[in-house]
């Protein structure tokens, strides 16, 4: 059930009574704005931003700054307990959107990174490595100890050494003047960025490959392809291609085709009069993600939530 408040910020840290926005403004004891700007050694400029854009992004960072504050342990405050010695650290936080891009107004982590309301976070342990379980831990806690709009538990093996990945993404409602919020609290679990469970956090981990021999796939779905084109108008385009069919006859109409540097000598068809190239989501309860070439079609599955788990491969997962 949706939350709505009027948040009263610490006056100290209010970037409404700061005189200019800067990445010096302090958002909370120990956390400044430029904290959310930029990456590991890859800092963004809000310089381009007018005065009131400024302001506004401020303000939707106090909201990750008291967040950050009640999890990390710093001189005189004590963090959460049971994360003394881990730190929850952002590891994507401004985004500033190219000249050519075209980002996602509906639901895009990317976009919502361009107004603040979107930060991905990692857990470090002490050996400076992610700590899967304790990821799973916290986003567990700030499911039950914060109000939020959206969390989303969020696995890849998207490196390219083969290394597993999970961090959190966490999404704060828009701030209507003065201070005026709606929490939704909507919490999901992605895999390679298919929805595998809304209303429900899943862990999942690694498995060792099991060797049985791939099934055919089924030429008769739709399909979305995550991919680099390499045909076309759109080659050199990277991201979700959808719908997607192995058989053209399947397509409703006229349709074009796709080849993808991951999928060699594979072609793939699209009809004329539903085009989506490469988006940064798709929607896993329209589409089957296309398995890569370690996965086969018998590896995925449909959760009892319903959400297509489909691409989790030689992972394994369970509920909270």
């Amino acid at each position: 059930m949706a939350l709505t408040l009027d948040i009263i910020p610490d006056a100290q840290y209010d970037p409404t009574f700061q005189p200019e926005i800067t990445r010096r403004t302090r958002l909370a004891q120990s956390i400044t704005l430029s904290k959310f700007l930029g990456s590991y050694g890859d800092p963004t400029s809000i310089n381009h931003l007018a005065t009131p854009d400024k302001l506004l992004l401020a303000k939707q960072y106090y909201l990750h700054a008291q967040v950050l504050q009640t999890i990390n342990s710093s001189p005189g405050l004590r963090g959460a307990k049971g994360f003394e010695k881990f730190r929850l650290v952002v590891s994507e936080g401004y985004y500033r959107e190219g000249p050519s891009e075209n980002l996602d107004v509906t639901d895009g982590i990317n976009y919502l990174k361009t107004n603040g309301r979107a930060v991905v976070y990692e857990v470090i342990g002490e050996d400076g490595q992610i700590a899967f379980d304790k990821t799973f831990d916290l986003a567990v806690y700030l499911k039950n100890n914060i109000n939020y709009d959206k969390i989303i538990l969020n696995y890849d093996s998207y490196n390219p050494n083969g290394k597993f990945h999970v961090d959190i993404v966490l999404v704060m409602p828009e701030i209507i003047a003065p201070w005026s919020v709606t929490y939704n609290k909507v919490i999901e679990t992605r895999f390679n960025n298919a929805v595998q469970a809304t209303g429900e956090f899943l862990e999942v981990g690694q498995e060792e490959p099991k060797t049985s021999a791939p099934q055919p796939l089924d030429e008769s779905k739709v399909y979305a392809v995550y991919g680099t084109s390499d045909f076309g108008n759109t080659s050199g385009q990277k991201g979700y291609f959808y719908p997607i069919y192995l058989d053209s006859t399947k397509a409703s109409g006229s349709v074009h085709k796709h080849t993808f540097t991951e999928y060699p000598e594979i072609e793939f068809y699209m009809p004329l009069s539903n085009q989506n190239h490469a988006k940064s989501d798709y929607n896993a309860n329209i589409y089957t993600l296309y398995p890569s070439n370690e996965v086969s079609a018998s590896s995925s599955s449909v959760t009892s939530s319903g959400s297509s788990s489909a691409g989790l491969g030689n992972y394994w997962c369970f509920y909270v």
